[in-house]
């Protein structure tokens, strides 16, 4: 099962992103740190994590 988590895109805006099954990244490749303080303002989610992980789900 993936989970998800809110970290920063490039800009530095939060986003959700999908963690890989060892939750130490996620499937954009972004390295795992503290949650943004800001998760609870953004609806937002990782468009490529997004794709990666629709990818996976197709692939079951």
């Amino acid at each position: 099962m993936h989970e998800m988590w809110c970290g920063a895109d490039t800009s530095g805006e939060p986003v959700w992103h999908v963690l890989t099954p060892d939750k130490t990244s996620t499937l954009c490749g972004v390295d795992k740190e503290d949650e943004s303080p800001r998760r609870d303002t953004t609806d937002r989610h990782c468009f490529t994590c997004m794709k990666s992980f629709q990818a996976v789900v197709a692939s079951r």
